[in-house]
């Protein structure tokens, strides 16, 4: 759960680096592994249109993944997968 909350910190601020106009309010809810450590499903809450939320996070999900890779003590980053709450 360690590894959870430490890529839930990396990508609350990743998200908000990312200066795409879709993601402006979009905050991280939750991180679960899905279904181990090399895989993460993140949880995000937004007022949005989920579509387009989901559709930005898939173009930054490279610069999200390689913040998260910076951020935790792993010799790999896990993979990451979408999910608006």
């Amino acid at each position: 759960m360690q590894l959870c909350r430490q890529v839930q910190r990396a990508l609350s601020y990743a998200i908000g680096e990312t200066g795409d106009d879709a993601l402006l309010d979009v905050y991280v809810d939750d991180v679960q592994p899905a279904p181990d450590a090399s895989r993460m499903l993140v949880s995000v809450h937004t007022q949005r249109d989920p579509l387009a939320v989901i559709q930005a996070l898939d173009e930054h999900t490279g610069r999200l993944r390689s913040a998260v890779a910076e951020a935790i003590t792993r010799r790999k980053a896990p993979e990451l997968a979408w999910q608006v709450v």
